[in-house]
């Protein structure tokens, strides 16, 4: 929306994209130990940025965005929850936080946000300093 360079790459893997004569669906798998709904917020920065992966590559708009869960129970079963393509609203504060992050990173604060990243991550001690 602003035009600026970050001065790197977006890089990811998304799990699945779906042909559609709207335009593709992107789809993301997770897994779950209950039914519970699925808040679209809680996914938003991950869809923001599978979003723009696809727009950049095939040059479309998606169609709908969708995470399926496996849901982990007695009896497994597959929830779908779709959501709506995303708005500038969405880039916006999707390339907020990535330009927070690399301002920070270029302080040398490191942010403490624990996740499945950090068992991969070299700098694993420098967030708890």
């Amino acid at each position: 929306l602003t035009g600026e360079d970050l001065g790197l790459p977006l890089v990811g893997i998304v799990d699945l994209v779906l042909d559609s004569m709207d335009g593709p669906v992107i789809v993301d798998f997770k897994t779950a130990a209950s039914a519970s709904g699925c808040c679209e917020i809680q996914h938003e920065i991950q869809l923001a940025a599978y979003t723009y992966l696809i727009r950049e590559v095939f040059g479309r708009d998606e169609s709908s965005l969708e995470i399926r869960r496996l849901v982990k129970t007695k009896t497994p079963k597959i929830v779908a929850h779709q959501f709506p393509p995303r708005t500038g609203e969405h880039f916006k504060r999707f390339f907020g936080i990535v330009r927070e992050y690399l301002d920070c990173l270029d302080r040398g604060v490191f942010n403490y946000l624990p996740g499945f990243g950090c068992a991969m991550c070299d700098h694993v001690g420098m967030c708890v300093q």
